[in-house]
Parts: C-alpha cells; sequence; structure tokens
C-alpha cells in the first residue's frame, strides 16, 4: 500500500475523547464445531485486536462448554439452533459484520441451505471463509445475487475446488482468473497466500507484507476477523480489505521477531495485529 492510503485509512482508527464502543462495529463470529473449537476464537480475537467494538461468537450449545474453556472474557456468545435465529439476533443486536465459516461442521447442502438464507436476509459485510466458502464447491455460482456485501476469502486450494479448476490453471493466471469470478459474482475475493489477492469487480491489489511463518493452522482465521473488525470504519469495503490484510501481514512478521519462523502459531499472529497498527501509527502520524 501507499503511504498516503495507509495514513488516510489509519485516520480513521484513531479515536475521540469521547467515542464509545457502538461506533466501532458490532463483529458476529459464525464458527467453530466439536473437532475446532478454537477456529472461531481465533477470528474472535483476530477481531478485537483490530479495534471492533463489540465480538460475539455464535456456537452450537452442544459445544459451548468447549469453546468458554479456550476463550477470552472480552467475547460474547450466542447460542443458535436454526438460520433464523441468527438472523434475528443480527437485526435485534444491530450487527455491523460477520464471518462466516472457521471451523465449521461440513455438511455441505445444510451448511450452504443455512448460509444462503443468511446471505440473502440481510445486506451487511459478510466474510466467507473455509468451511463456509467450502460448501459451495462447484456451486459458487450460489454466491450471486445475495444481498450480503460478500468478501470471500479463499487460499488456492480453496479456490480451485470452488471453481473446479486445477490450481496450476489458478496459479498462472491468478489476476485473471480471480478477477473474471468477482466481475461474474459481484463479490470482493481475497486468494490468500504469497502475495496474497485482494479483488473486486473493478480493482486489485496485491500485497507485499508477509512472511512464511503465517503458514500455520488458523492464520486465515484471524485475517477473517480482522476483515470484519475494519469494514466497520469506512464505507470502502475495498480499501478496508486491503488495509486487512496489509495489516496482518505486518503482524505475522512481527509475531515471527518474536517466536522465530517456526514457532509461529495463529494466536501469535492475532495479539500482534494491535503492534502492528500501533506501528503504523508512530510511523504516520
Amino acid at each position: 500500500m501507499k503511504k498516503q492510503e495507509i495514513k488516510k485509512f489509519i485516520l480513521n482508527l484513531k479515536r475521540k475523547p469521547d467515542s464509545h464502543k457502538y461506533e466501532f462495529g458490532h463483529v458476529l463470529i459464525i464458527a467453530g464445531s466439536k473437532t475446532m473449537p478454537g477456529a472461531g476464537i481465533l477470528a474472535c480475537l483476530g477481531a478485537l485486536r483490530s479495534g471492533a467494538g463489540l465480538v460475539t461468537y455464535a456456537v452450537k450449545n452442544e459445544f459451548l462448554n468447549q469453546v468458554c474453556a479456550i476463550s477470552k472474557p472480552e467475547i460474547m456468545f450466542f447460542i443458535y439452533k436454526t438460520a433464523s435465529d441468527i438472523i434475528d439476533f443480527i437485526k435485534s443486536r444491530k450487527i455491523s459484520s460477520i464471518v462466516i465459516g472457521p471451523g465449521l461442521k461440513v455438511d455441505n447442502n445444510v451448511l450452504r441451505e443455512f448460509i444462503k438464507k443468511i446471505l440473502s436476509s440481510i445486506d451487511i459485510p459478510v466474510v466467507l471463509d473455509a468451511s463456509g466458502l467450502a460448501c459451495f464447491n462447484c456451486v459458487s455460482d450460489e454466491l450471486k445475487n445475495v444481498r450480503a456485501k460478500l468478501i470471500v476469502t479463499p487460499h488456492l486450494g480453496e479456490f480451485s475446488k470452488l471453481l473446479d479448476i486445477k490450481s496450476d490453471i489458478v496459479k498462472n493466471n491468478r489476476e485473471k482468473v480471480v478477477s473474471e469470478f468477482a466481475k461474474e459474482n459481484s463479490l470482493l475475493c481475497v486468494l490468500k497466500g504469497n502475495n496474497t489477492l485482494v479483488v473486486s469487480d473493478k480493482k486489485i491489489y496485491i500485497n507485499n507484507t508477509g512472511t512464511p511463518a503465517m503458514a500455520t493452522a488458523g492464520s486465515g482465521d484471524v485475517l477473517s476477523g480482522v476483515i470484519a473488525s475494519f469494514v466497520n470504519i469506512t464505507d470502502d469495503i475495498f480499501e478496508a480489505v486491503k488495509f486487512a490484510v496489509f495489516v496482518h501481514g505486518i503482524a505475522g512478521k512481527a509475531a515471527e521477531s518474536d517466536k522465530g519462523q517456526a514457532g509461529v502459531i495463529s494466536s501469535d499472529i492475532a495479539e500482534s495485529i494491535c503492534y502492528a497498527v500501533k506501528q503504523l501509527f508512530s510511523k504516520l502520524l
């Protein structure tokens, strides 16, 4: 990102003396399962450390105790059974952005219908990641014409499965293939990996921050939370996602400096988000 772009965005993060938490968004994380309860926690941490005013983790009652055991006290919980429960909660609690997918139990047809009902009922930003995206493999056209402001965050393998094409084709034609997908489906796509791409129907950003140390389970879950937080402080979703990817990479580098390249885990990246933003503040303001 250019210096002026970064400065312009971080000015949005500077808080007034009379600020209150509701000004900085209420992020809802729909994630987790019995075998992966921590995935949603990582997304929650990403959102909290990026400045979200409130973060709620929507969970099924069957693994609530597992999640609570590894949670942070700042994370709130909502127990749900159906998509209608989620939709009612979004409206009643004035949720401003959502993450759907990290660690969710993969049951493609059931999960896909659950997600489609939510996406068709709301018009706020939704980050669709991991299992939430995988249930649309080979039927990505079902993501078209939803009401939600959709942001999908696959890595190379997930994107290839989503479109049912060979990963080499995507790898060798990243900008072209991802741009066509974003335009055809009227969404924003983050293709994660070395030099992560952020692509809308009209714009492309190639990120240059990050480190191989970030190749660890849960790194993408953290990024989903960061994106969901930053989209609440500007009307320009593309710029918010760009900045999220940029800061996530700086946080990964900071974690590497502390833990070593092989020793970084995703919670280290989440905890380094605030230091990455602080570093930008000190340099540019």
